[in-house]
């Protein structure tokens, strides 16, 4: 006599599924492939992001190179500029003696060579006295911290001082003249 076994789900490959075990089966897979198209998004946002990341440093980087290599170019004719700036003084002190109308032509061209060149005059005359800017040479009666004269310009090259200009400054007092 051969027994029947009750439990028909011994032998995998004789039992036949159910509708049921297959939708459930297929929902579990299902799932388990959500959880895994979620992890492969987390790993993209994450790939993304940092992507994005070294995008913007690279362009920062890029700019900032930019940046540097032309403020080199600009200034790489500083000392030629601070050297010719000697002959301009000579010039304008030999013009202040002469009053020649040729040597102030040739001054004027020279400083509109050097303004071309990215070269501008300190304001100085009356102003306040700025220790960025000025240099002071002398104590004077006069307006207190106020810039009474000029001895020598100062001049930015674009917008960094190239030389300071050197002023007289008022003390505060006035000078009482007799009469």
């Amino acid at each position: 006599m051969v027994k029947k076994t009750k439990n028909p789900t011994i032998n995998n490959r004789d039992h036949l599924e159910t509708p049921q075990e297959t939708q459930l089966e297929t929902l579990n897979r299902l799932v388990i492939l959500q959880k895994r198209v979620a992890e492969i998004q987390d790993q993209f946002e994450a790939t993304e992001e940092k992507y994005k990341r070294v995008l913007a440093d690279y362009q920062n980087q890029e700019r900032r190179h930019n940046e540097q290599q032309t403020n080199i170019i600009k200034m790489a004719s500083a000392s030629l500029i601070e050297r010719l700036l000697l002959n301009l003084d000579s010039l304008e002190m030999a013009q202040s003696h002469l009053k020649d109308h040729g040597l102030q032509i040739v001054i004027d061209q020279f400083s509109a060579t050097l303004s071309q060149e990215g070269l501008s005059v300190i304001k100085s005359d009356g102003q306040d006295f700025d220790p960025l800017l000025m240099d002071c040479t002398e104590v004077v009666p006069g307006k207190k911290d106020k810039v009474v004269k000029t001895v020598s310009p100062g001049y930015f090259l674009f917008d960094k001082v190239l030389r300071p200009a050197k002023v007289k400054v008022g003390s505060g007092t006035t000078i009482l003249l007799n009469k």
